[in-house]
């Protein structure tokens, strides 16, 4: 039989590292009320609603702002592009079809005594334990940040745009339709509450500054650029720069604490190996064919004194062995620095790209777990190993 490897799709595991930040309290998850089914019949399909959007209180959701979105029923649709991208996670050893046979015979047993029939359901479960390797690629460029685009078909009557004193700005629309051979008058409205996290940094607007079908209050002139040739409203919202951080510094304790509810068992993904790569202004690189499970094992050799007594003296006698233990020995081809596994280690080495004066950073560093042996191949023994030296 071929051996074959198993894979754990990003979708598991960015559904995974959701779950996971919002037990561990890190991050808030939108709940129902944030979210929309957008479509017709059978074709819908369930997104972020246009409220949060407009509004920019989706930035207030980090799978939204880290893992982008799609939002169909705006015109034109609006979305973002992921800052976080993940792979899928594929198993380093092969899977051989190992299964496990169960039947609920604890509950087939209650129904006998009052039916008379043993009626189990039987199935099967396919078990395979072994290391997963996938990679987290984070865009710092795309985090912080959404623009909302509205079409002027939104508001081809009338827009108009105030501020209160609470600071909420406020977006009235007014529109003409066209329903069963009638022109109808529409309005809508929607309002960025003003708060510390999220700030609305830019509106534009497409119309001159003195037309009549625009109305924009004289206190927020200096945020508002006029773009007469444009056929979008354009919205930006930002959040602090120190979110950013806390943002990669949560994405990052998500990663390292990692579980999964499956099957009714609570299964630790957490990482026995992490090779962290940190670049500023140069493209990033990837490791995930740098890493190889060489043994599960690790073999270690050492020689043995054996003294046996004599009549005039004793015997030595020395015997070379060789033990194996259950330690996974792993070799990654990359020239770095290795260092032991902990939250702190990783987040302070993270944490140098965010500091002043680093303009054009390359750092790698590998983390590993002493539950593990890690050996580092540098390019020259690899070099070395080729020739047969």
């Amino acid at each position: 039989m071929e051996d074959n490897i198993l894979l754990l799709s990003r979708y598991a595991l960015r559904y995974s590292l959701l779950e996971s930040a919002s037990k561990m309290g890190l991050w808030k998850i939108a709940d129902g009320s944030k979210l929309q089914r957008a479509g017709e019949g059978n074709q819908t399909v369930i997104q972020p609603s246009e409220e949060i959007l407009l509004s920019g209180e989706i930035l207030k959701y980090p799978e939204f702002d880290l893992f982008g979105y799609l939002i169909t029923s705006t015109t034109p649709q609006n979305f973002k592009e992921a800052a976080v991208k993940i792979s899928h996670a594929a198993s380093l050893t092969p899977f051989s079809y190992d299964v496990l046979f169960n039947a609920n015979i604890g509950l087939a047993n209650r129904m006998r005594k009052v039916t008379g029939g043993m009626d189990p359901n039987p199935f099967t479960a396919e078990e395979h334990e072994t290391f997963y390797s996938y990679s987290v690629v984070v865009d710092l460029d795309r985090i912080d940040m959404v623009h909302v685009y509205l079409s002027k078909e939104k508001f081809n009557e009338f827009l108009k745009i105030t501020r209160s004193n609470g600071g909420d700005i406020t977006f009235e629309l007014r529109y003409k339709v066209k329903e069963k051979n009638r022109t109808v008058t529409k309005s809508k409205s929607f309002s960025y509450k003003q708060n510390s996290d999220i700030t609305l940094t830019k509106i534009v607007v497409p119309f001159k500054k003195d037309d009549d079908k625009l109305k924009v209050s004289k206190d927020l002139e200096d945020m508002v650029e006029f773009a007469e040739n444009s056929n979008v409203l354009i919205l930006e919202y930002k959040i602090k720069e120190e979110n950013v951080k806390e943002r990669v510094t949560e994405l990052l304790k998500s990663i390292l604490y990692l579980k999964r509810s499956i099957k009714g068992r609570e299964e630790d993904l957490s990482p026995k190996l992490m090779v962290v790569g940190v670049y500023k202004n140069k493209p990033y690189k990837t490791f995930k064919d740098k890493i190889a499970l060489v043994d599960e094992y690790c073999e270690e050799e050492y020689d043995e004194i054996i003294e046996e007594p004599l009549e005039n003296g004793k015997k030595v006698k020395i015997v070379h062995r060789v033990s194996k233990s259950k330690k996974p020995l792993f070799e990654i081809k990359i020239d770095a620095e290795k260092e032991e596994l902990t939250e702190k280690g990783v987040i302070n080495f993270v944490d140098q790209i965010f500091q002043e004066g680093k303009n054009d950073l390359e750092s790698v560093k590998v983390f590993y777990d002493p539950s593990i042996e890690c050996k580092i191949v540098t390019k020259n023994e690899e070099v070395g190993g080729q020739n047969g030296e």
